[in-house]
């Protein structure tokens, strides 16, 4: 891969990975939010544990994705960025388009989804 690319893939991991940060900060956030001095009734207590699980469950996705977003900043850095972790086969431009985090070519990604451990 040209060096013009890997700054490209940079910049557009290194802006997911600040999307992400924020995100991960305003869930946390919202768990830390106390609406203690409001009349509430069971309802309201409801929606406000399921809006609260619901954004655990973003926060946990996203950092997950931050990791991902992580792990190929790493392998710009090492060179090893938009090789194939499978095969060792370089990853198409518009698959690392699509997904800059993406560690398997089309091809493998497809075999790992067919055999049911994706």
């Amino acid at each position: 891969m040209r060096k013009t690319q890997m700054q490209h893939f940079r910049k557009i991991l290194l802006v997911q990975k600040e999307n992400l940060l924020e995100k991960v900060k305003n869930n946390s956030d919202m768990h830390r939010t106390d609406v203690s001095d409001e009349v509430r009734d069971t309802a309201d207590f409801a929606a406000d544990y399921y809006e609260r699980e619901l954004a655990m469950g973003l926060s946990e996705t996203e950092r997950n994705r931050l990791h991902e977003v992580e792990d190929a900043l790493d392998s710009i850095e090492s060179g090893e960025y938009g090789k194939c972790q499978s095969c060792g086969s370089h990853i198409s431009p518009p698959r690392l388009e699509a997904l800059p985090f993406a560690k398997l070519c089309i091809e493998c990604k497809a075999k790992e989804e067919k055999n049911g451990s994706a």
